[in-house]
């Protein structure tokens, strides 16, 4: 005989999760999200809303922490597509673990730390720990001086050496293995905590249980489905893959705020931007085809990709805190970085009667589209002149265009996107540290960039961090030229970059390129001053 429903254990457990959720919907502003006492902490850890539980992919702490060691990435992703700097746990991807992280504001000694990758912020709701993505996922740039440097972070950088795809690729295949079970996790969390000196309550061990693992597998495989398909290790016409430091902007857009959802087949992978010194960049276009002149719209909407539907679940109050901040963020300085025995000892790292002859080629040649004083900086070049490959362009719909400009709360409003047919001129500060180059990442270094595009590299590695000091940009060498090789044998050690793929064209951006080699060597010296 079946027993009464009123005295199954799931039962109760479900009405106590529906209880928490139905709390949750009657004040959505609930949960503490940490915060920090300097901005550099509270960009690195602080919430954007991702990590609120209604958001779009939030996921409950202690088992997103034993993920990477239950399930190395290397071998749940599939090979091909997996994680192959031979780096343990989230490092697989390119994150960055500070050795002494940040402590919240309040944080009393004692107190688990909440250990995480830079890029990942943590909610507390009712008692169970959330974490969500934030802008420093991908906006972190990292530097190493020579290979065996310690590597140096930079802040609003372009994530050069991030891969978003590999991460949502991991998380759809750890989440969804066969093995995926509480009797597997539970041990993993267990000692974890032991390890933080932290405790979990038997409510929050009944809802892992019995609740989120159980419930996981089955979200995440209509996720997938039905939003990320244009990156699914299962779809057979998937885009080629983005490669560290870039990420296929609208696809998931398409599937979130266009209605009825749109298939994104239009392949406009870009790189990450850089974040710093966003005031200068006041009224004039942003992202890279220009489609908004307002930094808040553009900050708001690149946050909803990772909050989701709920639009009302982004944390504005934390996000403005971060758009004023980059406002006034500098890039790094050339010479603050150049190792010391660059140019020889007691020599300055930049050769200033070289740079000075610099400054007057960049005047004739890249002024007008480049200095602050130029009457084309900030304006979207037209992609006949500018040559440059248009997926990106085309990618941006005007259905996806009038769907965000529909977008909004009682905080802000989304009502200036357009369409554009071009690319836009913007400031080179830092540009030393903006590799690779144009908006898809095509070029390695400054040095390619001013070559013929039948003279830039055809395929080269993507994901190192360490610098390449006479072509600026970074190290991307591959282990043969064989062009029969395969993506592993090219690149055994990061990501190959191949030019001949669909919106990965090296070609247009012709300007210096017909400068004599002398001149472009005092180019690209005035260009590590900027």
């Amino acid at each position: 005989m079946r027993r009464p429903i009123l005295r199954r254990p799931w039962f109760w457990l479900l009405v106590l999760f529906v209880a928490l959720i139905g709390a949750a919907v009657w004040n959505h502003r609930f949960g503490v999200p940490e915060d920090f006492d300097h901005m550099e902490a509270q960009y690195k850890y602080g919430s954007i809303g991702a990590d609120h539980p209604l958001a779009q992919a939030p996921l409950p702490y202690w088992m997103w922490k034993v993920l990477p060691d239950l399930f190395p990435p290397g071998q749940v992703v599939p090979r091909q597509m997996g994680p192959r700097n031979g780096r343990p746990g989230f490092a697989a991807f390119g994150l960055v673990s500070e050795t002494a992280p940040e402590r919240p504001h309040g944080w009393v000694a004692g107190e688990p730390a909440f250990e995480r990758p830079i890029g990942f912020s943590r909610r507390r709701v009712f008692g169970m720990d959330f974490v969500g993505l934030n802008c420093a996922f991908c906006h972190l740039g990292t530097l190493r001086p020579t290979a065996d440097a310690p590597q140096f972070v930079v802040l609003g950088g372009t994530g050069q050496g991030v891969d978003i795809e590999q991460y949502f690729l991991f998380l759809f295949s750890a989440l969804t293995a066969p093995d995926f079970t509480a009797d597997k996790v539970m041990p993993a969390i267990d000692r974890e905590l032991v390890r933080q000196n932290a405790e979990l309550g038997w409510v929050q061990r009944a809802i892992y249980r019995y609740l989120v693992i159980p419930l996981l597998p089955s979200y995440l495989r209509h996720m997938e489905k039905d939003k990320f398909d244009f990156i699914s290790a299962n779809n057979p016409g998937r885009f080629p893959q983005f490669g560290p430091g870039r990420v296929d902007t609208w696809g998931l857009y398409k599937r979130v705020f266009v209605d009825p959802p749109a298939p994104d087949d239009i392949s406009g992978t870009v790189d990450f931007t850089s974040l710093w010194n966003q005031k200068a960049r006041t009224g004039m276009r942003m992202h890279w085809d220009g489609n908004t002149d307002v930094l808040v719209e553009r900050n708001v909407v690149s946050a909803l990709s990772i909050v989701g539907r709920r639009i009302g679940y982004l944390d504005f109050e934390r996000l403005t805190r971060v758009t004023d901040w980059i406002e006034g963020l500098l890039p790094p300085r050339y010479e603050d970085h150049a190792p010391a025995d660059l140019r020889g000892k007691g020599l300055p790292a930049v050769d200033a009667t070289l740079a000075l002859r610099g400054a007057g080629l960049f005047e004739q040649h890249c002024a007008r589209c480049h200095a602050p004083q130029g009457d084309r900086l900030g304006r979207v070049e037209p992609i006949d002149g500018l040559g440059t490959d248009a997926e990106r362009i085309a990618e941006f719909t005007p259905a996806l265009a009038a769907s965000l400009n529909r977008l909004g709360t009682d905080q802000w409003k989304l009502r200036n996107f357009r369409l554009q047919n071009g690319y836009v001129n913007n400031l080179l500060d830092g540009i030393w540290l903006r590799a690779p180059y144009l908006h898809n990442g095509s070029v390695p270094t400054l040095h390619d960039l001013l070559n013929v595009p039948a003279e830039r590299p055809k395929r080269f590695c993507r994901g190192s961090d360490e610098y390449d000091w006479q072509k600026l940009g970074y190290v991307s060498a591959m282990a043969t030229d064989d062009p029969t090789a395969s993506y592993i044998q090219a690149c055994p050690r990061s990501y190959t970059y191949d030019t001949g793929e669909r919106g990965n064209s090296h070609g247009g951006h012709l300007y210096g390129t017909e400068l004599s080699a002398d001149e472009k060597t005092a180019l690209l010296e005035f260009m590590k001053t900027l």
